[in-house]
């Protein structure tokens, strides 16, 4: 299950959500395939979530797998038919998978959920697919997934994480997530948000990169951390640049879900 949010304040939460939207463009599923995967989940009336029109699927997404033309990669977050909850109140089916166009059929796949409470909200752009290079062994690529909240969480927190990442690597006919985290972040280093007095906040956006040793028959990966300190708006000094290198156990990537590596102190 995917707890989406950990602490939020609604005018950061507002532009960090617009600033991450912005940066990426739309990747939506058309309606034939959304027809078809509901077929294979026993399911049926889904629709865009972008139409307008009622349909279960809360939000989807759709790229084409670089690899092999033929397959695309899906994600598609969803209600059953009888579920009447509304939004923010949800316990909502996540499908991850690669589709294969021209047989109909998902040849790989994982099922998962996303529980909405006060901090977690989807909506019809939560879902985004990440199809950069990760190749993590000679004969596997891996693919990334984001997952936005909307929700508007609580006032005056003191840090807040967003933009949760998933890292999956086919393995036969199923995904398993091999690595997890937040990709932006944020933490009060001097003050207190929502007050008159000074503050100094730190924020972080993470990128990954493949690197040239592996472990357990997958290459590690390098985390990038791009840290800038903030007052009242403003950037403080320049940003930094911190890295962590992620080793695969056999199992997975070990790395904190809200990382803190690249933390300063006050």
């Amino acid at each position: 299950m995917y707890p989406i949010g950990k602490w939020t304040c609604a005018a950061l939460l507002v532009l960090a959500g617009s600033v991450g939207a912005a940066e990426r463009t739309a990747q939506p599923c058309d309606g034939a395939t959304l027809q078809t995967l509901a077929g294979l989940l026993g399911q049926q009336g889904w629709q865009a979530p972008e139409s307008g029109a009622a349909t279960p699927v809360v939000a989807a997404a759709c790229k084409a797998w670089p690899d092999d033309p033929k397959l695309e990669v899906v994600a598609v977050a969803y209600s059953t038919a009888d579920d009447k909850s509304e939004p923010g109140e949800r316990n909502l089916n996540l499908l991850v998978g690669q589709f294969d166009t021209a047989s109909g059929k998902l040849v790989t796949r994982v099922d998962d959920s996303i529980g909405e409470d006060a901090m977690v909200e989807i909506d019809s752009s939560s879902l985004w697919l990440d199809t950069a290079r990760y190749r993590l062994a000679p004969d596997v690529r891996g693919f990334g997934l984001v997952i936005g909240s909307v929700a508007r969480g609580a006032s005056c927190p003191d840090a807040w994480s967003y933009d949760d990442f998933s890292l999956y690597a086919p393995q036969g006919a199923k995904l398993k997530e091999v690595f997890r985290t937040y990709l932006r972040q944020w933490t009060t280093l001097e003050g207190q948000t929502c007050s008159d007095r000074r503050t100094v906040i730190e924020r972080s956006q993470l990128t990954l990169a493949m690197g040239n040793e592996s472990h357990h028959g997958y290459a590690d990966l390098i985390v990038s951390a791009k840290v800038q300190r903030e007052q009242e708006g403003d950037d403080v000094g320049a940003p930094k640049t911190v890295r962590k290198t992620v080793s695969y156990d056999g199992t997975r990537y070990p790395f904190e879900e809200f990382s803190t590596f690249w933390q300063s102190q006050p």
